[in-house]
Parts: C-alpha cells; sequence; structure tokens
C-alpha cells in the first residue's frame, strides 16, 4: 500500500509542477501616467549628402547602468535647418512616449535626415509599449510604435519604414 501512496503522491507533485511552471509571469499593474526625466540629448545632422529614399530608418535600444533606457532614432526626418530640438519622455495611456521636437525657425524649405539620442531614467523590468515621435509637434503620429521588455541585457533595434 506504501508503494501506491508514494507513486501516487509523486504524480500529483509532478502535475503540480508543471502547473505552476505553465502559469503566466506575474502581471505588473498598468503604467501610471508620468513625466520621465531625459539627459544625454544628443542631434547630430543633418546628412544632405544622403538621400532620403536610400537611408534606412531604425531605432536602437539598450539598457544603460540602473534603471536608464539609451534611445536612439537613426536618420530622423527634419526640416534641413530645425534650430534647437528637444527631447521629452513621458508615460501616457500605458504608453511610453519619446519625443523629439523641432523647434522650427523657418525660412527652409528642405528635408534632411539626423541622428536623434537621449537616455531616459527610471525605467522598470517590465513590458512596455513605446511610440517614437520625430515631428514639429506631438500629435502627430508616432513614426513607431512597438512592445519590448526592459531588462538589464536589453540592447535592441528596430527597423522602420520610410514613409
Amino acid at each position: 500500500m506504501k508503494p501506491k501512496i508514494l507513486k501516487l503522491s509523486l504524480v500529483f507533485l509532478l502535475f503540480a509542477l508543471i502547473g505552476v511552471s505553465c502559469q503566466d509571469e506575474e502581471e505588473l499593474p498598468p503604467l501610471k501616467d508620468k513625466q520621465l526625466t531625459v539627459s544625454e540629448i544628443k542631434a547630430q545632422g543633418c546628412k544632405d549628402h544622403l538621400k532620403s529614399t536610400d537611408t534606412e530608418r531604425y531605432i536602437e535600444l539598450k539598457a544603460e547602468g540602473e534603471n536608464r533606457l539609451w534611445v536612439k532614432f537613426v536618420n530622423a526626418r527634419f526640416n534641413c535647418c530645425p534650430g534647437e530640438i528637444t527631447t521629452n519622455a513621458f508615460i501616457k495611456n500605458d504608453t511610453l512616449k519619446v519625443v523629439f521636437i523641432e523647434q522650427y525657425p523657418g525660412g527652409c524649405n528642405c528635408i534632411c535626415d539626423f541622428d536623434l539620442e537621449c537616455v531616459i531614467d527610471s525605467m522598470e523590468n517590465r513590458k512596455y509599449n513605446i511610440g517614437v515621435y520625430a515631428h514639429r509637434s506631438i500629435y502627430e503620429e508616432p513614426n513607431s510604435k512597438f512592445t519590448f521588455n526592459y531588462s538589464k541585457g536589453l540592447d535592441t533595434t528596430i527597423k522602420i519604414s520610410n514613409n
């Protein structure tokens, strides 16, 4: 009788372990709307020697130090004399929004590509929906929207379309 009870107990234990291992990751609460700190802002361009139809556009994301996210938008299109390019990052409606905005001074009637970079503080180890904007206004559609998992080893590149 004891071997039968032992075998039955092992079978139940095995099923219990399989059941626990198949459960989804613990659900984190939704992100709360908040302004994030942005540092190390850089804008390199105007790459007027390139034809915009020939350039590949992409966004690089990389974890840096303690809970910091380095963002680089390669070949973002702006007016060829945008004045100052400012950067802002915030969480709104459960989405991380990274915004590069040109302070358009007027007078130039041309477009060229820029490489834009920033570092965002206070990231959490979790899944993020992200929208990356490079415009004159936040009210336009993002250049790219995607989902990523922030963790210490994050290092990814997301190609975006040329429209």
